[in-house]
């Protein structure tokens, strides 16, 4: 669908790495039983990403045009609803579901109204070579639509819209990324659970059930012990060094994997900014 060989290979290695990225992730989040907001969310990713890297080199029949529209219209659904009600389906907690939401609906838009904004697809059709010729007649009848009418005004305008807020998406992902601070322990618990203490699914906090006595919550009551010893031990004048010790032997241990908050804000601003490059290749016929 990309009539330049260069973006089309670009476009595919970044969906590409933002796929094996996603499939690692989920390949975690089924092995550790996180919850099914977290499964789900990596899922979509590998899903996106999969649909993108062939969407840059050909056409959809409408069996599996309307399929995609139907599968990540009820994933953006979910999504909402996931946000809506404050459900972390990531390591950036409630705003991955808005995020996720947001990229599902982008994926619609490029599927439904791919005849309404590509500017020569009849062109790309011809002079393609093989990136037109994989859809069959239903695909052909829908460039050859576009090109009789041209692209609409409207959906050029909402294609723009949808580009400006992914880009402010991407440029806010790009920024928590960078300046997302490293901490340590596991990397797929949402960034708010331990501030808002809203995450009670045992998979979605990686804390064992309450009921069964867990490690984790031993490790929780442990500061405190330890802070209420140097109380009772301390003199006025102590309690900042007593609150400074707590902090330290609250702090979790374990180092940060690869797959932690940063590199997920990573691949989230990848993916955003990709989707706008691809709207704007099909609007501009590139």
């Amino acid at each position: 669908m990309i009539s330049s060989l260069p973006l089309a290979w670009a476009l595919t290695a970044l969906f590409a790495a933002t796929g094996f990225y996603a499939l690692a992730r989920w390949a975690t989040a089924v092995s550790e039983r996180r919850s099914a907001a977290h499964r789900t969310a990596e899922l979509a990713h590998l899903l996106m990403s999969a649909a993108m890297v062939v969407m840059t080199w050909t056409w959809y029949g409408s069996a599996g045009l309307w399929t995609q529209i139907v599968l990540f219209g009820v994933l953006g659904v979910f999504f909402l609803v996931t946000a809506s009600r404050g459900i972390p389906c990531g390591p950036s907690g409630r705003l991955a579901g808005a995020a996720h939401a947001l990229m599902a609906a982008a994926m619609v838009w490029m599927l439904a109204a791919m005849p309404l904004i590509m500017a020569s697809p009849a062109e790309a059709a011809g002079g393609g070579g093989a990136h037109a010729h994989h859809g069959g007649g239903d695909a052909m009848d829908m460039s050859g639509t576009a090109h009789a009418a041209g692209p609409a005004g409207w959906a050029v305008s909402v294609t723009v819209a949808l580009c400006a807020v992914l880009l402010a998406a991407a440029g806010y992902w790009g920024a928590r990324a960078l300046s997302h601070d490293r901490v340590a322990g596991d990397p797929l618990t949402p960034d708010d659970a331990r501030a808002t203490g809203d995450a009670t699914d045992p998979a979605a906090c990686d804390c064992a059930d309450p009921a069964g006595g867990t490690a984790v919550g031993a490790a929780r009551t442990a500061p405190a012990e330890v802070g209420g010893t140097a109380e009772a031990t301390g003199t006025a004048g102590t309690g900042g060094t007593t609150t400074a010790v707590a902090e330290r032997v609250e702090a979790p241990t374990a180092p940060a994997r690869r797959l932690g908050a940063r590199s997920d804000a990573a691949c989230h601003a990848a993916m955003s900014l990709g989707m706008v490059v691809m709207l704007a290749a099909m609007v501009a016929g590139w």
